[in-house]
């Protein structure tokens, strides 16, 4: 034994390794053999390190670690423990607006529209990758997942990332988006479209009466000029004698309705009010909400209108596509409503949601007769943009 040694036993209670302890490792680490019971003792507890049964390394465990480091060495990311993280008024009123409007951002209000794209970036990265199959239990075992897992735990268990959100309150985050896509997101799209259904019934029925009340006024229907038959009628805020929505925009023009009830619901281009004293027509043709009865080359009398005749609907499909030189399918429905289906008023003011642009008569509210009798074989049809009614009750609505 080396005379030298201090045989000491050693004070487990202190954190320090005694002299003759901090030798024991010196001799294990130069590679020497065990010389006496220390010297063993240290190399049976340092071959444990060595042992199949030591920790296994995990990059979850090294980055928790890490966080639990740098909240005890005074991170910038550690925040105080009495500080809960939450959503701003704003914050909120923003992640309500996003979804109301079906994860659109252009569709939030500009005021809140820049806190909805950080809003709109979180839940893309969310549901980023490949969709997963969803079972039909998914969501119960999610929650009740989620009801196991402990509520209270040491502030310093959990880490911080991002300065002021926990690991646990991003989770829990996630949680809730993947609840809101699966089972939220679906009724909150149905409960929209039914909203915007009703608001748009109502608008158009608004201007079925501004019809009617133009028409006691002046014997006709409104026409915003002689709209002579082989003039081009789509030509939408560029020459109100060549574009059929200057008829329509005639009611809000005179006063008989607000431009606001010739908005639709589902059209984010559509104005709201007048942009100038001597405005005549819409802007453009992405303004335009309705397909209103061409008036180019017939005859104006009201008394040509009947009850079960086509007045206006939701913009037509068939239009912005012959505009581009393509074809569009003939049995299309309006995109106001993604396809699925427009409203329609009638000569009775009734305003009816159809599923189909083929009314029972066979007439198709988007093509003229003319057209109708010439479809391709496909079903597929262009418009030239001159066309006209071939009389009274071929229904013929364009912008």
């Amino acid at each position: 034994m080396n005379p030298n040694q201090d045989d000491t036993p050693t004070n487990w209670t202190d954190d320090r390794l005694s002299e003759a302890d901090a030798n024991a490792v010196d001799r294990w680490m130069a590679g020497e053999g065990p010389a006496d019971d220390r010297d063993r003792r240290v190399v049976e507890l340092l071959g444990l390190l060595n042992a199949e049964s030591a920790i296994s390394a995990d990059s979850a465990l090294t980055d928790l670690t890490m966080l639990r480091i740098m909240r005890a060495t005074g991170s910038p990311v550690s925040v105080d423990a009495d500080e809960a993280p939450e959503l701003t008024p704003m914050d909120a009123e923003a992640l309500d607006a996003w979804m109301l409007a079906g994860g659109r951002v252009e569709r939030v209000p500009a005021a809140l529209r820049e806190r909805a794209q950080k809003v709109h970036g979180l839940a893309t990265l969310v549901s980023q990758g490949p969709e997963p199959a969803v079972s039909a239990d998914m969501v119960d075992k999610l929650m009740t997942k989620v009801a196991e897992t402990p509520t209270k735990r040491n502030e310093a268990e959990q880490p911080e990332i991002a300065g002021r959100i926990r690991l646990a309150d991003l989770m829990s985050i996630a949680a809730v988006l993947v609840v809101g896509v699966s089972v939220i997101w679906p009724m909150l799209t149905s409960m929209r479209e039914a909203h915007y259904k009703t608001v748009s019934s109502a608008r158009m029925a608004a201007a079925g009466n501004g019809m009617a009340a133009y028409a006691a006024n002046y014997g006709a229907l409104p026409q915003a000029s002689a709209s002579l038959a082989g003039d081009p009628w789509w030509e939408v805020g560029e020459n109100p004698a060549h574009s059929n929505s200057a008829n329509l925009f005639t009611l809000a023009r005179d006063g008989f309705v607000e431009v606001a009830q010739l908005a639709s619901p589902t059209n984010p281009q559509a104005p709201t009010s007048v942009t100038g004293e001597d405005a005549s027509d819409w802007g453009s043709l992405d303004e335009v909400s309705y397909s209103y009865r061409n008036m180019f080359g017939g005859k104006n009398e009201a008394f040509n209108i009947t009850p079960t005749s086509a007045m206006l609907a939701d913009r037509s499909p068939i239009v912005p596509p012959s505009r581009r030189g393509e074809t569009a399918r003939a049995d299309a429905n309006s995109r106001n409503f993604a396809g699925r289906g427009q409203h329609v008023l009638f000569g009775d003011g009734s305003v009816v949601w159809i599923t189909s642009p083929i009314l029972e008569n066979g007439d198709n509210i988007w093509l003229p007769g003319s057209v109708e009798r010439d479809l391709a074989r496909d079903g597929r049809s262009t418009l030239r943009g001159r066309e006209t009614a071939d009389g009274p009750e071929d229904a013929f609505l364009v912008p």
